[in-house]
């Protein structure tokens, strides 16, 4: 038998082989190239720049799972250049009104803190470029510090990050376990009907926090609007406790109770122009402030072996009204005066700054050798006094910047008396 052919019908099938079989195949292979190209993923990029407003950097962009888009090695920069912080891997999933972004770990320091902490505001007060619901899944944050010991063991700390956008109120909720209980962070911003794209004045806030794991204070300094090179003074220092805050058209009042823990002294002093050694810590047992300034407080201060200059030794006489103890003896010029132990109880209130000695110190305020070093002052010491005590040295008015200006600015509003002339330079 003969089987006629047609080569036009040849040719058909040769076609529609090529149409049905190997142009989506094709096709396929371009658009993963496309995918995988420079072209992409600079496209990724911007989106992400746009959607943050911050200049990041991504490597490399993947698709693990549909409705997935996964970035390698996003790098973001700091504020004042160079890069503030690498995240290795990035996943983003998107549903209609809600992105959820999973990081698997994460180290933090002074100046990814202060990318972020610009970021959230801008989250909480910009509705109209953050107008989704986004949750950030960390699975391993921590703050980046010392190196932990070799026997120490190596417990992850899941934080996670939940930013509400509804129509009356826009919120950030912080939720890290870093033990038995997990400490949270919430704020609350409560849109008023005139609120367009930023927060006014009538936009009530709330803030409430409980953290029973060390939280850093460099952090807490750069959330309430600290400079960076203020915040990384602190160093290790860091807080727990609990804290209500509620801001109102009279301002802030709220109520605050906690520890401080690991404060360098030495970083402490630098910051009011002195010199010191040695680490303390602080027991707030009541805190309240109303329309920015504090009403009522009862701190405990307690300082390990340690040293301040003379100079320095001097300000604290002069600020406190205190008589130095029998171990206060002469030094040579630029000496320094070492104390065994030192603790005191602040009181602050309407009548001013109240200095006694604590229960653990009763003799006075610092020791040496078993001899009193710093007795207590006998009276009251006027709020302002408090101030020129951290104000910088040769200062001759009242002052107006750094910790003297911010200290006047909190403590109670009342009358105060200034210090006479012969003590207005320290």
């Amino acid at each position: 038998m003969f089987v006629a052919r047609s080569s036009a019908r040849i040719r058909l099938a040769r076609i529609i082989f090529l149409a049905v079989c190997l142009a989506p195949a094709a096709g396929l292979v371009g658009w993963a190239v496309h995918l995988r190209g420079e072209f992409h993923r600079r496209t990724i990029e911007r989106r992400w720049q746009a959607a943050t407003g911050i200049p990041l950097t991504v490597a490399a962009v993947e698709y693990p799972r549909p409705g997935v888009i996964r970035g390698r090695r996003c790098v973001v920069p700091a504020r004042d250049g160079g890069p503030a912080f690498e995240l290795p891997l990035v996943e983003i999933e998107s549903s209609a009104d809600e992105d959820r972004i999973r990081v698997d770990g994460f180290s933090c320091d002074v100046r990814a803190a202060g990318v972020l902490i610009g970021l959230a505001r801008a989250w909480l007060t910009d509705e109209v470029r953050f107008d989704r619901t986004c949750i950030v899944e960390v699975a391993d944050g921590r703050w980046a510090g010392p190196p932990k010991p070799k026997n120490a063991a190596d417990v992850k700390m899941p934080l996670r990050i939940e930013c509400v956008a509804r129509t009356e109120t826009r919120a950030l909720r912080f939720v890290r376990q870093a033990g038995e209980a997990p400490d949270e962070v919430r704020i609350i911003r409560h849109l008023s009907p005139r609120t367009a794209a930023a927060a006014t004045p009538g936009d009530a806030m709330t803030v409430s926090a409980d953290c029973r794991s060390p939280v850093p204070l460099a952090a807490l300094l750069l959330a309430a609007g600290a400079a960076p090179s203020e915040a990384a003074a602190c160093g290790a220092a860091g807080v727990r406790g609990v804290l209500e805050a509620v801001r109102d058209d009279t301002g802030w009042r709220g109520s605050a109770r906690g520890h401080l823990a690991d404060i360098d002294l030495a970083g402490a002093a630098a910051a009011i122009g002195g010199r010191a050694e040695g680490t303390a810590t602080v027991d707030v047992g009541r805190l309240t402030w109303a329309g920015g300034r504090v009403t009522e407080a009862r701190l405990e201060c307690v300082a390990r072996s340690g040293a301040v200059d003379g100079r320095l030794f001097d300000r604290i006489v002069l600020a406190l009204a205190a008589r130095p103890g029998p171990a206060a003896r002469p030094l040579p010029a630029g000496g320094e005066r070492r104390f065994d132990a030192a603790a005191c109880t602040i009181d602050v209130g309407p009548h001013g700054v109240q200095v006694l000695p604590a229960a653990r110190l009763p003799n006075g305020l610092a020791v040496l050798a078993g001899e009193v070093l710093l007795t207590a002052p006998a009276a009251t010491v006027p709020g302002d006094r408090m101030a020129w005590m951290l104000a910088a040295p040769g200062a001759t008015y009242a002052p107006t910047m750094g910790p003297g200006a911010w200290l006047i600015s909190v403590l109670p509003a009342g009358p105060s008396e200034s210090p006479p002339e012969a003590e207005r330079r320290f």
